[in-house]
């Protein structure tokens, strides 16, 4: 089997006797892209470019992003298949545009399956790397477990101190100022209180 160009047209042809060039026989499967095919696939290669742009021009990322969605829903209401990269014409433009725009292989690999899921469900992307997302979620969330429980430490033993006596005797101080008006509100009766004991408080 031996691939031959005619008239632009990509031929199958089965291999007959090297001597004779007329002895080929076209096979009957013809390659070739319509129309449609070409279009869809510009347009999967446009969002791709304007993703890369997004990501270089902070100032032009909203509006890049707007752009890839209305590539996206066009692509959604033409019920374009995307499938996947090098076997789908659509895939490979897009995934083609990310990495000739600078985008390593990996994040172009996962934006294209931003894209093929967008693209099926027929809804604008909010986030194109969502692995990225829940990874920064989940560390902001653990930092801000590990500052609860920090100050959870510093602030038991001084609720702990005399088995909970003294703690008790501030909190009656403080609560009886707060009804005697002599501070506005509770965290102005602790300020007052270290200040007492000599403490140099910023307010």
């Amino acid at each position: 089997m031996q691939a031959i160009r005619i008239c632009g047209v990509i031929h199958f042809m089965d291999r007959g006797n090297a001597l004779d060039p007329y002895s080929y026989k076209p096979a009957l499967m013809k390659v070739f892209m319509t129309n449609e095919t070409l279009s869809l696939s510009a347009i999967a290669s446009t969002c791709g470019s304007k993703l890369v742009e997004a990501k270089g021009f902070e100032a032009k990322r909203q509006a890049c992003l707007e752009e890839v969605n209305a590539g996206v829903m066009k692509l959604a209401k033409a019920k374009a298949k995307v499938g996947q990269n090098k076997k789908c014409s659509i895939a490979t433009s897009f995934y083609d545009a990310l990495v000739q725009g600078g985008l390593g292989k990996g994040t172009a690999a996962n934006y294209l399956s931003t894209f093929r899921k967008a693209v099926h469900e027929g809804k604008p992307v909010k986030e194109w790397n969502p692995a990225q997302s829940k990874a920064k979620a989940k560390g902001a969330k653990g930092s801000k477990a590990k500052g609860k429980k920090e100050f959870s430490d510093l602030f038991r033993p001084a609720f702990n101190h005399d088995t909970g006596n003294s703690f008790m005797a501030l909190c009656k101080a403080i609560e009886k100022d707060y009804k005697d008006d002599k501070i506005k509100t509770l965290y102005a009766g602790f300020v007052d209180y270290f200040k007492a004991e000599g403490d140099e408080i910023a307010e």
